[in-house]
This record gives C-alpha cells, sequence and structure tokens, in this order.
C-alpha cells in the first residue's frame, strides 16, 4: 500500500444498488468510492480495510478519474 490516499469514516450502504459509498482526499482532492457488491456484506472495520485497500490496489495500476468517481466491483 502506498498511502497515496485518505479515506474518511463515512461509508453508507445503499440498498437499491447493492453499492457502499464513501469519499477519500487523493493529492488534495475529494473522491467519492463505489463498490459494488452482489451481496449486503456485515459493514465492520475489516470490510472496510479490505476496500481500502482494493481502493489502493486499484490506483497503483490506474490513474484517478477527473470526475473524481472511482466505481469498483467487490466479490
Amino acid at each position: 500500500m502506498n498511502q497515496q490516499i485518505l479515506f474518511n469514516d463515512d461509508m453508507a450502504f445503499d440498498d437499491n444498488s447493492r453499492t457502499y459509498c464513501f469519499t477519500g482526499l487523493l493529492a488534495g482532492e475529494r473522491v467519492t468510492i463505489s463498490i459494488k457488491t452482489e451481496t449486503p456484506l456485515l459493514l465492520n472495520e475489516a470490510l472496510k480495510f479490505n476496500f481500502e485497500c482494493h481502493v489502493e490496489e486499484w490506483l497503483e495500476e490506474n490513474e484517478p478519474p477527473e470526475n473524481g468517481e472511482i466505481t469498483l466491483f467487490y466479490k
């Protein structure tokens, strides 16, 4: 992990889209992260950590989108 993003503690789950949403700071800019899941998962510290790792791994291989929105899938 390269710690290039600072995550906010504002994670919420949207039942309709089965998506966890949270925000972070990346190079001083606010980004919105959406992580879609096949089924609702129990939101706990371990899951938050897994989501954060998932985002950091994605950022190591991809450029941040100009619109400030990152959408990933988690199984």
